[in-house]
């Protein structure tokens, strides 16, 4: 029996008690971690997302965080994919790969920050030095915007069809709709990516689509199992359909190393009104997937998408033979045109061969969008955006035309949804026409003297460098016009014999359709000559008079010299110096009274020993980033209110960073950081003059670290800081 009064053994045991749990926490803990690591390699992705939240508190290591994230984005919630993802890179930046810049691009995009989005593929691109994909990055960037100038391309409307889970892939067969959802049993099997249950294939009336999925039925128990059943395309006879499903038959589910179920394309035959002979097909492997299976209009060969070895990264889309005795030739990869390093999937053959699928490897607006390359003598062309409103920031995916060729389905998990994957109905309103920003540069050539307008002048347009872009002549009426590109300097040259030639600089602007006036007047050359001899006699003799006026002025000034220095006495000097002192003891008192008057109505300004400061709420940076924190921006406020109330204040941003990087990359990126929050100020009405912004790098630390290590993230942090010290007053305001 242990003795309360014993101190000494009380102690002791208190001190194992607390070891004990230490050394079980920590045994918790990594068990914890291993059983979310196991669940994300399984793809089990909604089940880790509370283990490693639970484990962050804890553990931010870059494995975990990058394994959150990406749970986040699998399962398409895409705010907090960004918020960790952004941590990945600010805590982590030199040591993550592409691939999680690009899925917090992907990420930012969906929920709208596209101005961010941006700036971290640009940021990346340049660090790395990556001058091709910098580029092409500025090419898309011009390329969609083209495609957004189109407008809405299609009317779309939210199928009667769709629930709170996952619906897509549908298509008109006979007189009925065929799609793929989640069961519609409550007791079936979850499917642990997303914690939905898995997928079916259901068919409906076409003209009952409006009673809603509640009178659809399964289409077939030998097509539906407990597993996924997805995507399919169906024989123009309508008696072989190939479809998707997990590698599952027989009903044994088989597995690849990782413990993955792939997925597999499967025929089956309909006899006598069944679905039967259910056979999978032979280029399929348990290695890898399988999917999304297109026919072409006179089913001789068969499209499909897959992550087979061999092709461009994750997956593309593949052309295989169907033979006339029912065999396939070997799969062939449909090439960079049409492939990426991202994902290529849901191919749909067309009437006229036109191939549509879904990627985010092409040029999109987020995730997956759907683009149409168009079929030129056997030959896939390079694929275009569809555009809006069928592509957004979310999947937009399983594009479908219905037989009239303007109208059909397709399905998107946006989040105006009803939730998951919805099937949208949608109806082609306008033509694909993607072309380039164009302005207008048109104006009159006139003759300087008379005003008239000059027949026959000769225009000549020319880019930034100099080199000719087109020509023209003036018509009877003296006017011309040139097609120019947007967001270019031009120079306009205009030219006639027997009269100077004269040109004009345009900069066009983003607005589309926007013209420019380049209207000039030439001045004749016999009319020149005439009124150079009136200038040159002019100029003679307002030279006369000013030579004249300042010998007067001269020998005025040289008279007040002398009388001033007769005057002037030792008693007049002293005066004068004792009123200049004078006058700045008041400048002096008057500052430290504008000062102490602010002081005194305004809480956040602090007067220090040898500074007055504006204190706000810490205003920290990422690591190697100079752009403001969404909290930097909200506290910020503080400086604007006190600078509007006090229109005289003049003050300094002085930002400093910590001692990670060189000294020159430091003081360069603390001065970004002050311009930064210098460009926030004057955003908000504060003018340029009244800010001074300046980067003292990492030459005045608040925590000395020695070395990078020497110190905590947290050090650092507070090191990564902004100030705000009064450094004069304008006493006119």
């Amino acid at each position: 029996m242990i003795n309360l009064l014993d101190s000494t053994k009380m102690k002791k045991l208190y001190i194992y008690i607390i070891l004990f749990l230490g050394i079980f926490q920590s045994a918790w803990s990594q068990q914890e971690l291993k059983r979310a690591n196991d669940l994300f390699e399984k793809a089990y992705y909604a089940d880790a997302i509370a283990l490693y939240e639970a484990a962050l508190p804890s553990n931010k290591s870059s494995l975990v965080v990058k394994n959150l994230a990406d749970s986040y984005y699998h399962t398409f919630n895409l705010n907090a994919a960004a918020r960790w993802y952004r941590y990945l890179i600010s805590n982590y930046g030199d040591a993550v790969e592409e691939q999680y810049y690009f899925k917090l691009y992907q990420s930012l995009k969906a929920i709208g920050e596209y101005e961010e989005a941006e700036r971290v593929l640009v940021d990346f691109y340049t660090k790395e030095g990556n001058t091709d994909k910098l580029q092409k990055l500025k090419a898309d960037a011009v390329y969609l915007e083209n495609v957004k100038a189109i407008g809405d391309r299609f009317t779309i409307k939210n199928s009667y069809l769709n629930t709170t889970s996952s619906e897509f892939g549908a298509m008109h067969v006979g007189n009925s709709i065929w799609y793929t959802a989640t069961h519609k049993k409550s007791n079936s099997k979850m499917y642990r990516w997303n914690n939905q249950q898995y997928l079916d294939i259901y068919t409906h009336p076409i003209d009952q689509e409006q009673l809603g999925d509640s009178i659809s039925t399964s289409l077939s128990n030998n097509i539906n199992t407990k597993l996924h059943e997805g995507s399919f395309t169906i024989s123009a006879d309508g008696n072989t359909m190939y479809f998707t499903r997990n590698n599952y038959n027989n009903g044994k589910r088989k597995t690849d190393d990782k413990k993955v179920s792939n997925l597999k394309i499967y025929s089956a035959n309909l006899v006598d009104g069944e679905w039967k002979n259910i056979t999978e097909l032979p280029f399929n492997s348990d290695e890898f997937s399988n999917e999304h299976p297109a026919l072409n209009t006179d089913g001789t060969k068969l499209y499909f998408s897959s992550d087979r070895p061999g092709g461009f990264g994750s997956f593309d889309i593949y052309e295989v033979s169907l033979q006339a005795d029912n065999t396939f030739g070997t799969p062939m990869n449909l090439g960079n045109l049409i492939n990426t390093d991202k994902k290529e999937q849901f191919p749909f053959i067309a009437s006229d061969n036109s191939l549509y699928f879904s990627s985010n490897g092409h040029p999109g607006y987020g995730l997956l969008d759907v683009f149409i390359s168009k079929n030129n003598k056997g030959s896939f062309q390079q694929p275009d955006n569809l555009g809006l409103p069928v592509n957004g920031g979310y999947d937009d995916f399983s594009y479908v035309l219905h037989s009239d060729g303007t109208s059909g389905y397709f399905a998107s998990n946006r989040p105006s949804g009803k939730g998951s994957d919805d099937i949208y109905n949608f109806t082609v309103t306008k033509e694909l026409q993607i072309v380039d920003c164009q302005q207008y540069i048109a104006g009159i050539i006139t003759d300087r003297t008379t005003t008239l307008p000059l027949t026959g002048a000769t225009l000549t347009l020319v880019d930034m460098n100099n080199k000719t872009i087109a020509t023209s002549s003036t018509k009877e009426n003296g006017a011309f016009e040139f097609n120019i590109t947007c967001e270019t300097s031009y120079t306009v040259n205009a030219e006639k014999t027997g009269y100077e030639s004269n040109s004009k600089t345009i900069r066009s602007t983003k607005e589309r359709n926007a013209e420019h006036d380049a209207s000039m007047s030439l001045y004749s050359v016999s009319e020149k000559q005439k009124a150079e001899a009136l200038v040159l006699q002019q100029k003679q003799e307002a030279e006369k008079l000013r030579t004249e006026a300042l010998a007067i002025k001269k020998l005025e000034e040289e008279k007040k010299a002398a009388l001033l220095a007769e005057k002037q006495s030792a008693a007049q000097a002293e005066r004068i110096a004792k009123e200049k002192i004078a006058e700045k003891v008041k400048t002096e008192k008057a500052l430290a009274k504008k000062i102490e008057d602010a002081i005194n109505t305004e809480s956040a300004l602090v007067k220090e020993t040898d500074r007055t400061v504006i204190q706000t709420e810490e205003i920290h940076f990422d690591y190697s980033l100079w752009y403001l924190r969404r909290e930097s921006r909200e506290r910020l406020q503080t400086v604007i209110d006190i600078m509007k109330k006090n229109p005289g204040m003049i003050i300094e941003i002085g930002t400093h960073t910590d001692i990670r990087g060189n000294g020159n990359y430091n003081k360069d990126l603390s001065q970004k950081r002050a311009d930064s929050a210098k460009e926030f100020l004057v955003k908000n009405g504060i003018a340029s003059g009244r800010i001074v912004s300046k980067g003292y790098g990492e030459s005045k630390p608040i925590v000395v670290c020695h070395t990078e290590d020497a110190c905590s993230e947290e050090d650092h942090e507070w090191n990564r800081r902004c100030e705000f010290v009064v450094v004069g007053w304008d006493y006119d305001k």
